[in-house]
């Protein structure tokens, strides 16, 4: 895989979806929206530049949601704009990408989409959509929901670790196992990995967050303590008497989202956790204390800072396409034999990769065409 996620992007129908569908252009992929309405609008989109596109949501009819279905399932070069309804019994290995229009549900679910794209253990891509927008909207959510408090603590700790993960520091492999208790090695084939984003030391940033989490018992999330250091008298911070703390106003230097990122990158990198046992509690961890006592330091992400294409390291190319370096004749021969697949999938309902008997008539339709 290769992993990226992108902050800021507000054309994200057009512009983002095709910074990853439009370098594989023919290829199978599964582009994920939040509401039906945009997985219409998305796959408007991507129609109108060349791509197959198809959408699928639960308020289709039925009819031709099947029919979408199958066609994704058993064609070749199908990208389907879906819900997140999509994907469940779908075993289709030649998917090449899955962009996510939207931030996720959750990190659970971030990693079951994902795991979709690559089935054949060729290079695939994965494309992560989000911004600030999609958190407040997420926690207004879960504020304006009549779950009860414990439920609410819960929901809110599935966004910040969803969050931390796209604005992680370091290997994305690394953060998103790590939100599973695995421990893995850098897989160098993220957008972190490939130095796509400037980097800073963070010591005295981090310092900064680690100081208003410990004088506010770590009970209160990124939000709170951007509006702690930043000096933001609001309500809640007038009720807990939280203007009184020393760090109230230390960073004036930074916006609130700076500082919203940067807990959550302290959160990725492994200097803050939650207790689950004491209510999801902030702490910091052994690493994390570390730095607040000077004894090392931590490289941060320049918020927002993504470096020029020039500045970052290639990526590892995707192999040339099956037609690529064939004569004329030998490229109408594929199609002609890619085809005949597609025909005799739809005949068996089928994939169109999948059924033993495509290979012997393949194979016959080619002695035919030789001939």
């Amino acid at each position: 895989f290769f992993f990226q996620a992108e902050d800021g992007i507000r054309d994200r129908d057009v512009t983002g979806v095709q910074t990853c569908a439009l370098p594989i252009c023919g290829e199978s992929g599964i582009v994920y929206a939040s509401s039906r309405k945009r997985t219409e609008k998305i796959a408007e989109a991507l129609s109108s530049i060349g791509h197959r596109a198809i959408a699928y949501h639960a308020g289709m009819d039925a009819e031709l949601r099947t029919a979408h279905q199958d066609e994704f399932q058993q064609a070749d070069g199908v990208v389907v704009v879906a819900t997140i309804a999509f994907g469940m019994g779908i075993d289709k290995p030649d998917v090449r990408f899955v962009c996510h229009a939207d931030l996720p549900q959750s990190i659970e679910a971030y990693y079951q989409e994902i795991g979709r794209a690559g089935r054949d253990g060729l290079p695939a891509d994965t494309l992560t959509l989000w911004g600030e927008d999609d958190i407040a909207w997420r926690r207004k959510q879960i504020y304006d929901s009549e779950a009860p408090p414990e439920r609410k603590r819960v929901e809110e700790r599935r966004l910040e670790e969803l969050v931390a993960l796209a604005e992680s520091p370091r290997c994305r492999r690394v953060t998103l196992l790590a939100a599973f208790g695995e421990a893995s090695q850098p897989c160098g084939n993220c957008d972190v990995c490939a130095g796509e984003f400037k980097l800073f030391n963070g010591r005295i940033e981090a310092q900064k967050v680690m100081s208003a989490i410990l004088r506010t018992s770590g009970r209160f999330f990124s939000q709170h303590i951007a509006n702690i250091l930043t000096g933001n008298l609001t309500e809640s911070i007038k009720r807990h008497a939280h203007d009184r703390l020393k760090t109230f106003g230390v960073g004036k230097d930074r916006t609130p989202q700076e500082w919203r990122s940067i807990f959550r990158q302290l959160h990725a990198s492994e200097m803050i956790e939650q207790d689950l046992a004491d209510e999801g509690r902030w702490r910091l961890t052994p690493a994390g204390d570390r730095v607040l006592r000077g004894e090392g330091d931590i490289a941060l992400r320049v918020d927002g800072g993504a470096k020029p294409k020039a500045e970052a390291q290639e990526r590892v190319p995707v192999p040339p396409r099956a037609t690529e370096g064939l004569t004329v004749d030998a490229q109408n021969l594929f199609a002609a034999l890619k085809a005949k697949r597609l025909e005799i999938a739809r005949a068996e309902r089928a994939p169109a990769y999948r059924s033993e008997e495509h290979t012997s008539e393949l194979q016959s339709h080619h002695d035919l065409v030789c001939r």
